[in-house]
């Protein structure tokens, strides 16, 4: 992994999930890191002072914290890291701008906090997050606000059954545990009253094909409330990070409404790695 893009806000989590991701970057040995802020909104919701947020203005005070959070970030990964860390600022969609620096600079990450600072800014940044995760084809890091980060030695790979198929990003889970030095956990999690028989040998015989080259341990459980055992599983479990794609368990099909992922990145304080399914 050479280029990682953090997104940010300028809000507290914002800095936390950036924070998250340098001691990450600096543990696995990434070169690049570009800080970007879109501020296509003319409102630029901050934890860092904006004396004035007229449109001429914004840009230069973009650029201002994006320094500020740039210096907090070379100061955390000390001298002689080889990390460059490139800042950049425009008026563009988050997505489009997103999706344009991945492009020009080959990224092999985005990673972003969860919500902001207050109820306003949780439904800006958490429609940005949905938006995201779901549109993305890069792999999309989801930072807690309370997550702090520290080496990690399992991962927890939360699957449907009935949607584990070879279109699972088999070869991304497998690049993970090896730059990580991670053992893999593998979670099926039933809703309460569905019959187990429902998973098929088919199923089983497809997820085994696709996942013993890694030598995990598969798990299964049932609960009504699927974000929370996963999330508990993981703590019990001592996961440092949880890994799914978008599309199992219903992840970001609707914003404003109850749903697995919404619930998983809103209580747990271990970060959640969406990787895209193939093609």
């Amino acid at each position: 992994m050479k280029t990682i893009i953090i997104t940010t806000d300028f809000s507290k989590t914002a800095l936390n999930a950036a924070r998250y991701a340098i001691k990450m970057a600096k543990a696995i040995g990434v070169d690049h890191i570009i800080l970007y802020h879109a501020y296509d909104n003319l409102t630029v919701v901050t934890d860092l002072p904006m004396t004035d947020i007229a449109p001429p203005l914004v840009k230069e005070q973009s650029l201002s914290n994006l320094e500020a959070v740039q210096a907090e970030l070379e100061q955390e990964l000390g001298e002689n890291s080889g990390i460059n860390i490139q800042l950049v600022t425009n008026n563009f969609p988050l997505l489009r701008g997103i999706e344009e620096l991945a492009e020009e600079w080959h990224a092999d990450l985005v990673v972003a906090g969860t919500t902001g600072r207050s109820n306003l800014e949780q439904v800006l940044i958490g429609s940005n997050t949905v938006n995201l995760a779901s549109s993305l084809k890069l792999p999309f890091l989801i930072i807690p606000a309370d997550a702090d980060y520290k080496p990690i030695h399992k991962i927890v790979f939360a699957c449907d059954l009935r949607k584990v198929s070879h279109s699972t990003p088999v070869a991304e889970i497998g690049q993970w545990l090896e730059r990580l030095r991670a053992k893999l956990l593998v979670l099926n999690v039933t809703s309460e009253g569905k019959r187990t028989d429902s998973v098929t040998v088919t199923e089983l015989h497809n997820m085994h094909s696709l996942l013993d080259g890694f030598h995990p341990e598969y798990h299964y459980t049932t609960s009504d409330d699927i974000a929370e055992e996963i999330e508990d599983f993981a703590e019990d479990h001592d996961a440092g990070l949880i890994v799914t794609s978008p599309k199992s368990y219903g992840f970001f099909e609707r914003l404003f409404r109850r749903s697995v992922s919404k619930q998983l990145i809103k209580k747990s304080d271990i970060p959640l790695l969406l990787l895209k399914e193939k093609e």
